[in-house]
Parts: structure tokens; sequence; C-alpha cells
């Protein structure tokens, strides 16, 4: 049998073929609260096996520090949807691609014949060291004979990462959770799963999160409804509206607890246009049923008569808990100019009890903001030009599938550097917030079935595949899986937190001297080499300035 075994970077997608092509990673520097992450390319050939085990052991001084984890390969059946989407793929014809991490104990990896295997080795000091250390991995073959031995060295900075400073939101569908985990949504085993979700949610990055006090009205055909996730209990009796927010109450407190900072309170009125209300399930004189839904006009004197009744009870809750100054509030998702009158009426009766500077939604139409419709647009990051441009501050941006050609985004058949580079483009255009819809979408588009996102990661063919998602459903053991995306999107954040830290040391300009390469957010230089290179300089002057 012949072995090759080959470190490289995190920014490279190891594929099926032999590993020929990857650029050798022997060293690096990060700091000392960061997640670095490498990868180790396997690859074997054989006359009689079709495959094998070999053992990993790793030695190191820091080795309590180090996970391995193997990288498995899922379907990509869209890589792309327009014949026109810029040539920055690294494929646009479906294939297999590597993406779900799943941790590995014991060291054994397993390889079969003429395929290269992925594995992703992470250091996560937490804090507790710093300093120059060699982390040794010498492979074994199931005969337990030493068939390679690879060296690399990192180099961790007495120094911490800073927050980032930005609100960072990818939306948490509690009932794709329930779905996929067979429990009941709001349930005890409901909230001991949400919580493990939310702990891998805070670790990567996220410090904002959609909380859901009725069904949100997002991806759902006209009359078609997802699974009720609603965290403000409704009692009508003899035509009188009260809430129950102990749900909402435990809600906040999981989340707190958990790390979150700030609040996304789900839309009040249907996506793509405010014309209907949001699903809400409600107890009328002792029966359990929907009194508000697709069959509603959002501008009915009884769903206007209801919000009058919610929402200063709702805002007088927040206040109670000491929260209304974390929140935002949505009123509908991405509406166009055509829905500009029925947008203006449904924020006529938000604005009644929010401060227009709580209000955010996704968009990218800049009427709104310029007629005062909106405080803060989050627009996409293809449309934000227009909003800078014309001197607009505290933008949001985000991404989702229509951001295909030349900005960043976060598709598996898009080269991982187009995932990290948007931190520093945050940094570099001054984003108070971003936005992505699918932290673990895991239903086909418009909730029309349940997929399994092992094999499914375009939402049954409606999204270029890994834009519904970031993370997989539990392993066997209980753990979240997350993807190698989230860990390169989570870098990018690594990224803005090390190019704020550095101008704290020593001034803006000399940062945006080392970003003159970045303009706006689209152009950027399209290749790892440019980002692994940027970090090293930032690290490498963060440490000369700390001196």
């Amino acid at each position: 049998m012949t072995y090759q075994f080959q470190l490289t970077n995190s920014l490279e997608k190891i594929m099926f073929g032999k590993p020929n092509g990857l650029p050798e990673f022997s060293c690096a520097s990060m700091l000392k609260n960061e997640i670095f992450s490498f990868q180790l390319a396997g690859y074997f050939t054989s006359q009689e096996y079709q495959k094998t085990t070999c053992t990993i052991r790793i030695e190191s001084p820091i080795r309590e520090y180090i996970s391995l984890y193997r990288e498995d390969y899922v379907p990509v059946m869209v890589p792309s949807i327009e014949i026109d989407d810029d040539e920055d793929y690294l494929t646009k014809y479906p294939g297999l691609f590597p993406d779900p991490l799943h941790r590995i104990k014991d060291g054994v990896i397993e390889l079969v014949n003429r395929q290269t295997r992925a594995f992703w080795l992470t250091v996560e000091p937490k804090g507790a060291v710093s300093g120059r250390y060699p982390v040794l991995l010498s492979i074994f073959d199931n005969a337990n004979e030493k068939i390679e031995e690879l060296r690399f060295e990192i180099d961790i900075l007495d120094a911490q990462l800073p927050d980032a400073g930005i609100c960072n939101t990818g939306w948490f569908h509690g009932d794709c959770l329930a779905v996929l985990h067979n429990v009941e949504i709001m349930s005890e085993e409901y909230f001991s799963i949400v919580e493990k979700y939310l702990e891998v949610y805070v670790k990567f990055g996220h410090n904002m999160i959609l909380t859901p006090v009725f069904t949100p009205p997002l991806d759902t055909d006209v009359g078609g409804e997802r699974p009720t996730n609603q965290l403000v209990d409704v009692t009508v009796v003899n035509g009188c509206y009260k809430f129950d927010f102990a749900k909402l109450k435990r809600w906040i407190d999981l989340c707190i607890r958990n790390g979150i900072q700030w609040f996304e309170i789900s839309h009040l009125f249907t996506q793509w246009g405010a014309g209907h209300a949001p699903k809400v399930m409600a107890s009328v004189d002792g029966q359990y049923r929907r009194i508000f839904g697709w069959e509603t006009d959002a501008q009915s004197e009884v769903y206007r008569e209801f919000l009058h009744a919610f929402l200063p009870k709702l805002v007088a809750f927040l206040e109670r808990e000491q929260v209304l100054d974390r929140c935002y509030f949505h009123i509908s998702d991405e509406p166009f100019a055509q829905h500009e009158a029925a947008y203006r009426a449904a924020r006529e009766i938000l604005g009644q009890y929010v401060a227009e500077t709580r209000l955010i939604d996704a968009m990218h139409e800049y009427a709104f903001y310029e007629k005062g419709l909106i405080h803060t647009p989050i627009v996409t990051n293809d449309h934000i030009h227009v909003f800078m441009e014309k001197g607009v501050k505290h933008l949001w941006t985000y991404y989702c599938m229509g951001q295909r050609k030349a900005v960043a985004n976060r598709f598996i058949a898009m080269p991982a550097y187009r995932n990290r580079i948007l931190g520093s483009q945050l940094y570099k255009n001054e984003t108070e917030g971003f936005l992505h819809w699918g932290f673990n979408f895991w239903f086909s588009e418009r909730s029309r079935s349940v997929i399994d996102p092992y094999r499914d990661t375009c939402a049954g063919g409606g999204f270029p595949s890994g834009d519904p998602f970031v993370v997989y459903p539990l392993s066997p053991d209980g753990e979240v899986v997350c993807s190698t995306r989230l860990y390169v999107f989570h870098e990018g954040l690594q990224d803005l937190r090390a190019l704020k830290l550095l101008e704290s040391l020593t001034d803006r300009q000399t940062v945006l001297g080392l970003l003159e390469q970045i303009q706006g957010f689209r152009d950027y230089p399209r290749n790892s080499a440019y980002i692994l290179n940027l970090r090293e300089t930032v690290n490498r002057m963060i440490q000369e300035n700390l001196t």
C-alpha cells in the first residue's frame, strides 16, 4: 500500500481526487481566545484493499486544546442557480463536497482506495496558554507501523480578541430542531436540544437571536404554515385578549445564560409584502385554534385591535425583564417597491409602541430608507453600495440565495475565501450588523416538507447548496455537527476582531492601509493566500505593538 498525507490550511476544500496542488501549511499564529483550524488530507492506493484504517496520534504540549474531526462528504445538487453566475465557483456541476464535521475521539481514521479523505484539526486554548508550540501528527497503519510524521507549529500570542462590536444573527429555526429530533415544541426535551444548539450558536460568534413571539411568517407558501413555534400564549375570553409571557421569559433567560446579547423579535407581518398576519394560535373560550394567519388581512380591524392589545403588553414585559433596550423588532421580511403602502401601514402600527431605532428589516430598496420607513435597513451585500454612496450610516448587511455574483457568500461550491472575506469587509465598511436566514433551516423551500440535511443541502432544490444551514442534526453521541463553513465564517469574524484590536493599539488609518485591496463588498482579492497573509501581518503587528 502507498500512503500520502499532507497538512493544508482551512480555506482549501479537499475533494475526492488525488490531493495534488494543495498548498503546504506548517506554521501559523493565533490569539489565545481564538479557534484556529487547519486540515489533513489522506490518500492511499492498494492492489489488495478497498479501504483501510489508520490511527493519528497527536503529540503536543497543548494536546488538551486540540481536536480532530472527520470531514464527511455531502451531495451538492445545486452548486449555483444561474448560468451567468460568476466564475468564482469550484464547480457548477453537481458533486460531493466536504462539509459536516464529526469528532474523532480515538484517532482512528478510515481511508478508501484512490479517494482523498479530509480531516479537520482545531486548536482552541480558551485563553489558557500562550507561546510557540509544536504539534506532531504521527500516523500508524492498521499493523501499528508508523507510516507518516507531520509537524505543525502554532504561535499563540499573549493577547485576546475583543468583542466583535456588531450584531450578528443567523436565523435559529426551533421548529426544524423539533421536527428533526422528534420532540414536541416547547417540551422539556425541546428546550434541552435548543440549549445544545445555542451553545454552538454563540461559540461561533452569533450574539443576536430570532425570538418567535409568534410562529415566524418566513419561507412559507401562501396558505401554508409551519409547525407552531409560539413563545407567547394567547387566551381569548368574551372577545378580550390575555397574554402569558412565561415561555418567552424562559427563552430569554436561556439565551442570556448562554451568552446572547440581543433579541430579534419575529416578524408581525408576512414576508414579501406585509400583506397578512402571521400564524397566531390562541385558546378561545377553551378551544385551542388558529385565530390569525394567511386568511387575515394585515390591515383588517380585527388584527389591528389584536396588535394594539398585544404590543403594549409585550413592551411592558420586556421592560420588566430589563431587555427592551436589547431588542430589535421586525415588520416584514424583504419588502419590495410595490409593497410600500402595505409596509408603511404596518410600520405605523408598530411605531406607536417601539422606537424607530429598534425597527429593522432585510431589504434592498433605498426608497424605504429615503422615505423614513425604516431606520436600520439590513441591506443585501450586492445592493449596499447604493446606501453607502448616499452616506447612510449604521448599516447592516446580509446575503442569501440571491447574492451569487462577486460578493461574499457561503455556498458549498464556492471557494472558502469567499466565505471568510466577509469579516474584513465588515470592518473596513464599518458595518454594524450581519444577518443570515439559515443557521438550521432543514425544510424544503417554502417549508413544504422535511429534508435530511445529510442528503439534501439545497432545500429540495430551492436554494444553492449550503444556503439553508451551517449545522447538521445531532450526532449519535449527542453533539451538534458543525460544518466547515461555520468554522470558516467564524474565522472571518475573528479577523474582524483582530483588526479592531490592532486599531486599538495603533489607529484606524494604519489598519485601513492593510486593506487597500478590499473595496466595498464587491472587489477583493480572489484567493486564500491574501486572507492568510493578511491575518499573519495583523498578528505580527499586534505582537509588535504589545511589546
